[in-house]
């Protein structure tokens, strides 16, 4: 493939690929963002990733993908500042857990809330992602704003795609967060990393993510993650 050296497939609505072109912004990679259709799997892109999905990118002609996975492979290849990932290996581990925690326990719920067509299945996702929410608001630094304190890194990069998608089960599933205080610390998190350069430049219009999410909505998505999603499976 022609151009430079990497390159990050990438869709825009896809929250996964947006973690990936975060970190690249935050690491001040020089890439070319790819934009493909996931849904049209082209031989050419399958040579890249047999599972044909994003994000996936190409670094010397090797790919990489799994947005958590590459993340990790972004900070490790280039080193320069700031890194992502904490340097202590007790923090890395912890910093693994809550990533881990934001895939398994909040983002499967972010899902069932819009997919589910049932009002008691959607108040019951809607209880789930909340407790989630807490846990992992009940586990940031207290000294903040990030995850971590002072430092933006790969745990606030897993969730920010889904919390800029808070608006979006807002607009077809009447959600908020609650105002009794207990998600105080989570909106000085917002807050702290809404204008990041990293995080605007990879923000789609408002009105077309939620006619994108309408699929999701009416449960008529086609993506694995849907599909997972139906069958009570594990993402993707």
């Amino acid at each position: 493939m022609a151009g430079k050296a990497t390159k990050l497939f990438s869709a825009w609505f896809c929250p996964f690929a947006q973690r990936s072109w975060i970190a690249l912004l935050e690491k001040g990679v020089d890439f070319e963002l790819v934009e493909i259709d996931p849904y049209n799997k082209t031989p050419e892109f399958l040579a890249v990733n047999p599972r044909g999905l994003v994000p996936t990118l190409v670094n010397n002609k090797k790919s990489v993908y799994e947005s958590l996975v590459l993340n990790e492979y972004i900070d490790e290849v280039w080193p320069q500042q700031p890194k992502l990932m904490p340097s202590d290996p007790y923090d890395r581990a912890q910093a693994r857990i809550w990533i881990d925690f934001i895939s398994k326990k909040i983002i499967p719920q972010f899902y069932l809330i819009l997919q589910s067509q049932e009002k008691d299945q959607q108040e019951d996702a809607k209880g789930r992602f909340l407790d989630g929410l807490r846990t992992l608001t009940s586990a940031m630094s207290s000294e903040g704003p990030y995850f971590f304190g002072k430092d933006f890194g790969l745990v606030d990069i897993a969730l920010i795609p889904f919390a800029l998608r808070f608006d979006i089960i807002a607009h077809y599933r009447d959600f908020s967060l609650p105002s009794d205080g207990s998600f105080d610390r989570l909106k000085v998190w917002k807050d702290a990393w809404k204008s990041r350069p990293s995080v605007t430049a990879t923000v789609a219009p408002q009105d077309k993510m939620v006619a994108i999410y309408k699929r999701y909505a009416d449960n008529s998505a086609k993506s694995e993650v849907a599909e997972a999603i139906r069958k009570g499976t594990a993402l993707p």
